[in-house]
């Protein structure tokens, strides 16, 4: 059964001490995050400077990895998709607003960095999807998620955009799956719901307010 008490809204990343937490930064890609991208979600912009400096401070000692998604379309494929009577192409792959607005190479070389691929909101909703490593084998996603609860390890920090989408789909994926989640305010932005209201509504309650 999902715990739903195990999500944390925080105003920024809690420091991490005596254990070590898996990072997830979900779809921070240029056509949602620039003003000028084709899906843009506001003010994501703002979250951009401080969250590559959060990745590049990342203590080796306290983090077990970090995990990109990347949203991924062909054309051809998204046309007939649910999606698109919602949303508007985009993120084709190989193009600008494909591509991280961060610079996963500033996060410190110890930390295994991974990223993921998915042709839709939800980064759980697909099956037979990997996990790609900065170097070695693709790594299927439940086995690796598994593995990381078999280490011990049950502490995940959650950033990126929409808040009231691909990152609300990725936090139920982990409360699904055993795991506690940290969501820090300032490290999220939303369309129609900011952190606070997405928090509230996974828990079931009126309201959330950041810790810390």
């Amino acid at each position: 059964m999902t715990n739903l008490t195990a999500i944390e809204l925080s105003a920024t990343p809690l420091p991490v001490s005596g254990r070590k937490r898996f990072v997830i930064v979900v779809d921070m890609q240029g056509d949602f995050v620039h003003v000028s991208g084709a899906l843009p979600v506001p003010d994501a912009e703002a979250i951009v400077a401080p969250m590559q400096d959060w990745l590049a401070a990342l203590d080796p000692e306290t983090t077990a990895g970090v995990l990109l998604t990347f949203d991924t379309h062909v054309p051809d494929v998204y046309a007939g998709s649910p999606e698109s009577a919602q949303f508007p192409i985009h993120c084709i792959h190989g193009t600008p607003g494909w591509n991280s607005v961060l610079d996963a190479g500033a996060i410190a070389p110890s930390i295994p960095v991974y990223t993921l691929d998915k042709g839709v909101f939800d980064m759980w909703a697909e099956s037979g999807l990997s996990l790609k490593p900065r170097r070695g084998d693709a790594i299927d996603r439940e086995a690796f998620f598994a593995n990381l609860a078999a280490e011990g390890l049950r502490d995940v920090t959650v950033v990126g955009v929409a808040a009231d989408f691909c990152v609300k789909w990725a936090i139920e994926g982990l409360l699904a799956r055993g795991f506690r989640v940290e969501l820090p305010a300032s490290l999220t932005r939303g369309i129609g719901m900011e952190a606070d209201a997405v928090v509230a509504q996974l828990r079931g309650e009126e309201s959330a307010v950041p810790a810390g």
